[in-house]
């Protein structure tokens, strides 16, 4: 007799196990097994030994760790059969990857789109981080104040450049910037 113990998450038939005989009664089967009258063969790739309906059946397996396709999220997958259709077995890239039904892929235009968001952050940043300059008052020279308006205009322009949102572009303050405490 070939005994599969029967794992209650998943219905995977596991074994065969040897039982120990009790005297005068032969093997007992637990409440949690089946016997079987022939050994299962050893299931093929990617597949488990189920017991479905109450007959052992070859299912496939993707347990372990799975990726959700609207978020990337790693998510351990326990059950045996076919993945649910918002989980795959392809990792996830990383950020801005969408999935696209069969594989991921980059969505550029997110990608830029962000980028765009945090290079307009950073030169919004770097004109603020000059209006002290701009005050009538401040002692620097016409040539530096000259200067700093050009810089000044040309952080307000960069996003119109065939450049942006390339970081390497950013415009640069004069180098007399450079050594104050901005």
């Amino acid at each position: 007799m070939n005994i599969y113990f029967v794992d209650p998450d998943c219905s995977e038939l596991q074994g065969p196990v040897s039982l120990p005989e009790i005297p005068g009664l032969g093997p007992q089967v637990p409440g949690h097994a089946v016997a079987l009258e022939t050994p299962l063969p050893t299931p093929r790739k990617g597949h488990a030994w189920a017991l479905v309906a109450d007959m052992p059946t070859e299912v496939e397996d993707h347990r372990g760790m799975a990726y959700n396709v609207e978020t990337g999220a790693q998510v351990e997958h326990a059950l045996l059969g076919p993945l649910p259709e918002h989980l795959t077995s392809l990792p996830w890239p990383g950020r801005f990857h969408v999935w696209t039904g069969t594989r991921w892929k980059l969505d550029a235009k997110a990608k830029r789109e962000a980028a765009a968001q945090t290079e307009r952050m950073w030169r919004n940043a770097a004109i603020e981080a000059c209006d002290y300059l701009v005050m009538p008052d401040y002692p620097i020279s016409a040539k530096q104040r000259t200067e700093l308006y050009a810089y000044r205009q040309a952080l307000r322009d960069w996003p119109q450049t065939g450049t942006f949102p390339d970081q390497t572009a950013r415009p640069t303050p004069p180098e007399w910037m450079t050594s104050l405490a901005l």
